[in-house]
């Protein structure tokens, strides 16, 4: 007799195969070393995704990043001949007495208890805030403050922001859209179209990297920065320059013009491989246009390589907008960037007497650097069948 329990194993449903996604990203987790850079990765884009709200006004508790938190002076006034009170200035400028007396010992010295009814002679200068120039890691400054008193750690986070914009959209327009879109398109039509292409690609990398992307920016900076004038003009958004948006257009544009060439003869080579495979075959005998053996049938052949690309890719970009910064041809004041950060630290000297201004863009670019490089390693030991 046949029970209920048997009857229910007969009739169950087998098991779905694992899908090759699926199981690509149970082995990457298994690696302790992808772990921990994903972590890294992760901690470090949330915390440059984070400061995008300020630009949507919304309070992130960060400081000003351009905000210099130098010493602040004010003076009292003489009103009909007679000096104001100290209670009147205080009214006058939003100020606390007891922060006056902290600041000013001085004129507490001479003058005795600082009261509301207190007369100071006429236009007396009053300190209303320290000067916090080069101080060092503390609990109102994390990270310390640099040469114009500004907050370390608030700069940080906002040079994050801009690593993350330029990051994924170069690597989004150059790599992907550019290298991979021209690099399926050569492979798979060849002939003048390929021969057109890898001729452009070989003039891109007949140049130095870096010297390119000096030309690059050096043309099209003026043009790009006089059309968003002409823009704000046109539209009234005069926050564009103010935040750095032309910067990051040319810099985007001028990464993704290099990334392109040699992401497409990657590209290329595994597109050749690929064309001839029996699916390939199978879909153009049915008619299948090129758009569709491109998308549906290529493009998830390379997609592994394109992961691959994509993280390596993503460290590169970051450490050559460091470098165009520093060499003051990147990001532009007031827009925080590391490489201005980099700058800002100066020489040896400035390094023994100050080193947090340096170990602090350090602190962030080199993990972030490191976990791109090991985890696209990670995912090359996953992806290839030879190293299993």
């Amino acid at each position: 007799m046949t029970t209920r329990a048997a009857r229910s194993d007969t009739w169950a449903m087998p098991d779905r195969p694992e899908t090759p996604f699926r199981r690509s990203l149970r082995a990457l987790l298994r690696k302790r070393a992808a772990v921990v850079c994903m972590v890294t990765i992760f901690a470090l884009y949330g915390g440059g995704l984070y400061t995008f709200l300020d630009a949507f006004g919304v309070d992130d508790g960060l400081q000003d990043p351009t905000q210099t938190n130098l010493s602040e002076r004010r003076s009292t006034r003489v009103i009909n001949g007679e000096p104001e009170s100290l209670g009147s200035f205080a009214d006058r400028i939003g100020a606390e007495l007891s922060t006056i007396s902290q600041l000013n010992p001085e004129i507490v010295e001479e003058f005795g208890p600082l009261s509301r009814d207190t007369v100071l002679p006429g236009r007396t200068e009053i300190v209303l805030g320290e000067d916090e120039t080069l101080q060092p890691p503390s609990t109102r400054h994390w990270f310390g403050t640099d040469r114009s008193g500004r907050d370390l750690f608030s700069r940080a986070m906002f040079s994050l922001r801009t690593t993350v914009i330029i990051t994924v959209m170069s690597v989004v327009l150059g790599n992907l859209f550019l290298g991979l879109g021209l690099g399926l398109i050569a492979g798979y039509r060849g002939g003048r179209i390929d021969a057109a292409i890898m001729r452009l690609a070989d003039l891109v990398l007949a140049m130095p990297g870096l010297v390119y992307l000096i030309v690059l920016v050096a043309v099209f900076r003026d043009p790009i920065t006089e059309w968003f004038r002409d823009l704000e003009d046109a539209t009234g958004a005069d926050w564009l320059i103010a935040q750095g948006v032309d910067d990051y257009v040319l810099i985007i544009t001028a990464l993704s013009l290099l990334g392109w060439a040699g992401a497409a003869r990657f590209y290329r080579g595994q597109v050749l491989s690929l064309r001839e495979r029996d699916y390939v075959l199978a879909a153009e005998t049915i008619g299948a246009g090129t758009p569709r053996v491109l998308v549906r049938h290529l493009f998830p052949g390379v997609l592994p390589w394109f992961v691959v690309g994509f993280s390596a890719s993503m460290g590169e970009i970051t450490g050559l907008e460091v470098i165009l910064t520093w060499l003051g041809i990147g990001i532009t004041a007031p827009t925080p960037s590391f490489g201005t950060m980099v700058s800002a630290a100066g020489g040896f000297t400035s390094l023994t007497q100050y080193p947090w201004m340096l170990l602090v863009p350090m602190l962030f670019v080199l993990p972030l650097l490191l976990a791109w490089n090991l985890f696209g390693d990670a995912i090359t030991d996953v992806l290839n069948p030879r190293l299993r």
